[in-house]
């Protein structure tokens, strides 16, 4: 059930008997910018681990472990061009705990999110300095990871330069040292205060409990203008390419298209099912035809980002071979494009989304997750078995056929 809280506040109640644990999720949304990821990121990782009554990290989590383990973490994400602050608390049922936890826990929550560990208008300064310390060391460590990084180069590569998509969810570590304790705090003020909040509950609890104690979350009314949210951009003229050269044994080649299909397009499931066909399972050309009968990469997958109008290729190659990969991604792509590929293969593609949705249903976060898309995108539930199972043929056609190749970078071990 959906209730509105107050103006931007908003709470959807999703009573079940399927799962042994409860979780809450507190979402707070706001448009990107250039400059507030990093910020945003830190607010994050400063709350998580300390408030006035809980004033140490030690403190923090004691408190929790007396709750029967209950978990509480924040983090970071992005649905196109909103950036997120999402809370996240897991706990047993009270039927298990024999208490009240559901209250414990929402008392915690607010404990939290309204009572930081701040005087005057900054945050406690050695609390900052090590979460800044933290999160710069986390960031740094991100990048350690080839694969992650020709990931992160690509969509450098393809984003345009003036796009707010060049700032990663995470923000930059070199933003970190603009950061003060005095200077973050207005940041966590405007998250309260401005963001739209989203939360979400779900498990076996009593609907009324539930909104009777989140109504005690004192958030107040917000004027909320998100603006757009998915992200498209003007087709380059060329494709853009880029070569960089470290000491590693496999290099990394990864492609970027452009696809004007995003979540609640009319072709956003065959889009999906393409992506199935192309290099997003295992029955794909990218896996069946790069990776294992040519064997020219230890690995080869296609990726849709349904907010961002980009598909992506990730492959792990030989330096040498990256022109005969290449090509062969591409030959592979207008394979479907000009519908060449069985019956079976499809048949096994749309089984495999299915079976991975119906999978997914056993995990009371991906629930969560699904609620919160549909909410920011004003989106309907939909019957997604049959919505795969009614994608045509034509229709896969018609997405590939939409790609258009925007980007190649190349992460090399030969100079």
């Amino acid at each position: 059930m959906h209730y509105n809280l107050a103006r931007g506040v908003n709470l959807d109640v999703i009573p079940t008997k399927q799962f042994k644990a409860n979780q809450i999720l507190i979402n707070f949304t706001t448009p990107q910018t250039h400059t507030n990821a990093t910020a945003r990121n830190l607010v994050a990782n400063v709350l998580e681990t300390s408030s006035k009554k809980y004033p140490t990290q030690t403190a923090l989590a004691r408190r929790l472990a007396q709750q029967y383990g209950t978990y509480i973490s924040m983090g970071v994400g992005r649905v196109g061009l909103l950036h997120t602050v999402r809370l996240k608390a897991g706990f047993i049922n009270d039927q298990l705990a024999h208490t009240n936890l559901f209250d414990q826990v929402v008392a915690l929550t607010r404990e939290i999110l309204f009572n930081p560990l701040a005087f005057d208008g900054a945050f406690d300064q050695a609390t900052f300095a090590r979460q800044a310390h933290n999160l710069s060391a986390t960031i740094n460590s991100y990048y350690d990871d080839k694969q992650f990084w020709a990931a992160r180069r690509l969509l450098d590569l393809y984003y345009a330069d003036d796009s707010v998509m060049q700032t990663p969810s995470f923000g930059k570590a070199s933003e970190i040292a603009e950061l003060t304790a005095q200077n973050l705090y207005p940041v966590y003020q405007s998250m309260i205060e401005d963001d739209r909040v989203d939360i979400l509950v779900i498990g076996d609890l009593d609907e009324e409990e539930v909104v009777r104690a989140i109504q005690q979350l004192p958030f107040n009314d917000r004027q909320i203008d998100l603006g757009q949210i998915i992200y498209g951009q003007h087709p380059y003229r060329q494709i853009q390419r880029q070569v960089e050269y470290q000491q590693l044994s496999q290099a990394k080649l990864n492609l970027g298209y452009q696809l004007p299909i995003h979540y609640g397009h009319a072709l956003y499931y065959a889009g999906l099912v393409f992506n199935g066909l192309f290099g997003g399972s295992p029955y794909s050309k990218l896996f069946t035809n790069v990776r294992e009968k040519a064997s020219l990469a230890y690995y080869a997958s296609s990726r849709l980002m349904p907010f961002n109008g980009l598909l992506t290729v990730q492959t792990g190659i030989k330096s040498s071979d990256a022109r005969r990969v290449e090509a062969l991604i591409n030959a592979q792509l207008k394979e479907v494009q000009e519908d060449n590929y069985s019956d079976q293969r499809l048949n096994e593609v749309k089984a495999g989304l299915i079976n991975q949705y119906r999978s997914g249903n056993d995990l009371a976060g991906n629930l969560l997750e699904r609620q919160l898309v549909r909410n920011l995108l004003g989106a309907q539930q939909a019957d997604i078995p049959a919505a795969f199972n009614a994608v045509t043929r034509e229709e896969i056609q018609q997405v590939a056929q939409s790609l258009k190749q925007q980007a190649v970078y190349l992460l090399s071990g030969e100079n």
